[in-house]
């Protein structure tokens, strides 16, 4: 049911869970613990639509390299950015959670292992098909993957009945986290205001983060500022790691061979390095796109290529005039961006009209990612070249020395994935290997925000298996059979 934030203090008396946020993290898990007959307030800083006062609060300062305004990056009302997803996901390979030969600080606290058990769950959640096996392609140190490319599930469309109708889960909209209150290693109340300014009080068991992978950074930061450090004592690491997936058109490439990688059957195909290469050429992960042209673009390479290797372009037309397909193709990639202490979210000396400080992100991409898109495009190219099945024409920045990274274009997916990074231990991140912070008991941050390490694929199946993950350690601390029984490592 949906409550006024008038009453958000009165309710508060009798709930479990309080998650702020409600985007692919918050809503999956509210339904969920709700559906399980736990008491849930779910507490969204926008409106039910799109709206103006809401958005305006992403407005935030980018130093560093050229990057998407954070104001159109993701969206804030109900459903989050699910709002416009474009519904493309896989899950993340079993080696992105473990430390790769290029950067050590790609390792996970927690295996693949830890989130299989979520994965049905998650792709039901999010209304996806699950994703065929990826296959490897012969002595190329590649492998043929796949994404679900299901229709894009918009969140508060899917569990509009039971945000509505449900009678343990309340909803309240532009309800914005402002401050916390902790003591003895708990947060005993989370302060909110509506865009008049008004404020009210929220008591729970547990509390949950789940506004996305700048702002989850930004509010601890900003609550953690106001409580002296008492928060998060160890906050060396809050904010740092920020991570995202760099998005370019890498070239093209002329197929000879089309049914080496499936472009004989489909016009969009999907490849990866596998772990071996991946470690062999000190890379990180990547994922290539072949888009397939149609014929007058095959064509148009064809004589491009006429004037670079005139031979190779003679023996490409009389396997035309032999009937022999031959297939163009656009290249484009998401690569995996190295975890580096230097890229981060940082507090704004500017305020927002809730009265708190912007966000301000530095990234800028390291030699590391430069160097893992460069090689994953030459082991393609060697691969069609080595084994007479294509040629690579690289894009003009990508082929030159040293690699100089668009400023327009894509840049980036719209994936913000770590600030508030799991680990081990609370000098080396914010959150356990539980999503819970170090220095409370009863505080948990959901979303990709707490990623170790970003791999290639699109996060949001990810996020919600880890979402799923955190529902089932909640019920163990929540139920009376259950409680102890699984504690916080």
């Amino acid at each position: 049911m949906y409550i006024a934030f008038e009453d958000i203090s009165e309710h508060s008396d009798t709930v479990d869970v309080c998650i702020i946020g409600a985007g692919a993290a918050g809503i999956s898990m509210a339904v969920t613990l709700a559906e399980r007959g736990h008491r849930v307030l779910l507490c969204e800083g926008g409106d039910a639509d799109y709206s103006e006062r809401s958005q305006e609060c992403y407005r935030g300062d980018v130093v560093g390299d050229p990057y998407i305004p954070l104001y159109g990056a993701r969206l804030r009302h109900l459903g989050g950015s699910t709002n416009h997803w474009g519904g493309i996901c896989r899950p993340l390979d079993r080696y992105d959670f473990n430390a790769k030969a290029a950067a050590i600080e790609t390792a996970w606290p927690i295996g693949r292992d830890a989130l299989a058990p979520y994965y049905s769950a998650a792709i039901n959640m999010l209304g996806q098909e699950p994703t065929p096996a990826d296959y490897l392609i012969p002595e190329a140190g590649l492998k043929r993957i796949y994404f679900s490319l299901g229709h894009p599930t918009r969140m508060k469309e899917k569990y509009a009945a039971t945000l509505s109708d449900s009678a343990t889960l309340a909803c309240c909209l532009t309800a914005n986290l402002v401050a916390l209150e902790s003591q003895d290693g708990k947060v005993t109340s989370a302060t909110f205001s509506n865009y008049r300014g008004d404020y009210r009080k929220v008591q729970a068991r547990y509390f949950v983060l789940a506004c996305g992978g700048i702002e989850n950074s930004r509010l601890l930061l900003w609550c953690n500022q106001q409580l002296n450090g008492q928060l998060i004592p160890q906050a060396d690491t809050l904010g740092r790691y920020w991570m995202e997936h760099p998005h370019a058109t890498v070239g093209k490439a002329l197929i000879f061979e089309p049914a080496a990688l499936g472009l004989d059957d489909e016009y969009n195909v999907f490849l990866s390095p596998t772990a071996d290469a991946i470690n062999t050429r000190q890379i990180l992960n990547c994922g290539l796109r072949l888009h397939r042209m149609n014929a007058e673009a095959t064509q148009e390479l064809i004589d491009e290529l006429a004037g670079q290797a005139p031979t190779l372009a003679g023996r490409v037309r009389v396997w035309q005039a032999q009937g022999r397909v031959i297939h163009g193709a656009v290249l484009r990639a998401a690569w995996e961006q190295e975890p580096r202490y230097d890229n981060r979210i940082e507090l704004s000396d500017e305020l927002d009209k809730l009265g708190v400080p912007r966000s301000r992100l530095v990234w800028r991409q390291s030699e590391l990612d430069r160097r893992t898109i460069r090689e994953s495009m030459l082991l393609l190219g060697e691969y069609l070249r080595n084994n007479e099945v294509g040629r690579l024409q690289l894009a003009p920045w990508l082929a030159a020395t040293p690699v100089e990274l668009p400023s327009e274009g894509e840049l980036a997916g719209r994936h913000h994935m770590g600030g508030t990074r799991m680990s081990l231990n609370a000098e080396e991140g914010i959150v356990n290997a539980d999503c819970r912070l170090f220095a409370q008991d009863n505080v948990y941050v959901a979303g990709s925000s707490v990623f170790a390490s970003a791999g290639h694929a699109n996060p949001t199946l990810t996020l919600v298996q880890l979402a799923l993950r955190l529902c089932d350690h909640l019920e163990s601390r929540l139920t009376p059979n259950g409680a102890g029984a699984a504690q916080p490592t």
